[in-house]
């Protein structure tokens, strides 16, 4: 008898699969809301009754990555080794799939989106899911079999793993993120190791001081390093052109045309990271350079979503923790930066370093007045309660200035104190930048 404990994307995929494969199991989630709609679709039979069953009851908890591991009443010994994520699953029935995994702190999901649709231009069938779009379960609700999975995966999928076999393992990079949810950020990057595979090929960044102590150290044999700096790195990226040292010593693949949504120094990671994935499985190169060419990114990931000669306006609600908000800093100047909601780290007195990037700066949500007290010496901060508040401050200062401005909401924490996740803060922004904006 299984337990689904959190009643989100991944475990209502968990449950389907659960039915289709006719398993015995009993469903569960905290908020009272999402457990009254789900009454109206399942038998009230499918309930966890916490008057008649118990977690001892269960031979695995197939726990929501939402939901911390660390509760109380998870940390008795005989449920300890109770508790599953869906990546659980989906490794126990997984058979004969080449796997392509991704994991980092930030741009997993533009890597993840870029290599599924170089894939499908070699015309592979390939299904994209994990931490982004499709639950990983849903790889085997699809009618279509696919040759090929390419999966993101968070730090708290990777948590009941010991080593995931894959054709292919990334980490894209890692720094301090979810500190919230871990002890420090040493707990957290033993999660995301989890994903090394010990037969297939691994690729690690030389570019932070993480990834590249995991490259150095550890004892695999078939490890690929990747850098936009470090010409020592076995691939790397110049402005222009790839170095490639590792498939074919000295050469250099030169990259006229990218897609605007691949535009930033940041992007130049997930290109790369691509384009090692296609000499590993000996794909064309120029579909390679044709996909970065028509690439259309993710929604919320350094979106413009307005942009002329004195205006440019960009929605990252996905950045999350500090690191993807100053790597988007660093693609502009005149910056109206807008942070809040949850804050996962402590400190954001970093983001004063750029302050010759940044006019004023807007904080909200759970943690404004923390992130205005963090920064107010250096910078000039407004503080409001909601994201409506800060749009109609930000918009009013803007006409006060001649000179080309940019508005970048890159709010460096979670959003769950006001919004169900990023996709809908970010939804929200875009609403509220088109309702006011010409007003």
């Amino acid at each position: 008898m299984y337990l689904i404990y959190g009643l989100q994307k991944s475990g209502l995929s968990i449950v389907k699969f659960c039915i289709n494969n006719k398993l015995k199991f009993k469903i569960w989630d905290d908020n009272s809301l999402v457990r009254n709609d789900l009454k109206k679709k399942y038998n009230k039979d499918y309930f966890f009754n916490s008057n008649k069953n118990n977690l001892n009851d269960f031979d695995k908890i197939f726990v929501s990555p939402g939901i911390s591991l660390r509760q109380k009443k998870f940390q008795k010994k005989n449920i300890i080794k109770k508790l599953q994520r869906d990546l659980n699953l989906y490794k126990s029935y997984i058979k004969n799939q080449k796997i392509i995994a991704v994991t980092g702190t930030n741009g997993k999901s533009t890597t993840v989106k870029l290599i599924g649709d170089i894939l499908n231009k070699n015309k592979i069938k390939t299904f994209v899911g994990g931490n982004i779009g499709d639950p990983l379960c849903n790889a085997f609700l699809l009618r279509k079999k696919s040759n090929f999975h390419v999966i993101e995966l968070s730090s708290f999928q990777l948590e009941t793993i010991k080593s995931l076999e894959t054709k292919i393992s990334i980490i894209t990079n890692l720094s301090s993120d979810h500190l919230d949810r871990y002890k420090d950020i040493r707990d957290y990057i033993n999660q995301k190791k989890n994903i090394i595979s010990k037969n297939g090929i691994n690729l690690f960044s030389l570019d932070d001081i993480y990834s590249r102590k995991i490259f150095n150290k550890i004892k695999i044999k078939n490890k690929i390093s990747f850098s936009l700096f470090d010409k020592s790195a076995d691939c790397y990226i110049n402005e222009n052109y790839i170095q490639d040292n590792y498939f074919k010593k000295s050469k250099k693949l030169f990259i006229k045309n990218i897609s605007k949504d691949l535009e930033g120094h940041f992007n130049n990671q997930n290109i790369l990271i691509a384009y090692i994935c296609c000499k590993i499985l000996k794909l064309s190169e120029n579909n390679f350079l044709e996909v970065i060419k028509s690439f259309k990114g993710l929604p919320f990931r350094s979106s413009i979503i307005f942009n002329n000669k004195r205006l440019k306006i960009v929605n990252n609600s996905k950045s999350t923790n500090l690191n993807s908000t100053i790597n988007s800093i660093k693609n502009y100047n005149n910056i109206y930066l807008i942070l809040g909601g949850i804050a996962k780290e402590k400190n954001f007195e970093i983001i004063s370093k750029y302050k010759k990037n940044l006019s004023c700066v807007y904080t909200f949500g759970k943690s404004g007045f923390f992130i205005e007290k963090k920064l107010k010496k250096e910078l000039i901060v407004k503080r409001s309660q909601n994201l409506k508040l800060v749009i109609k401050k930000v918009l009013k200062d803007i006409k006060q200035n001649r000179n080309l401005s940019t508005i970048l909401f890159a709010p460096a924490c979670s959003s769950y104190d006001q919004y169900k996740d990023f996709e809908e803060r970010g939804i929200h922004f875009n609403q509220l930048i088109k309702n006011n904006l010409h007003q």
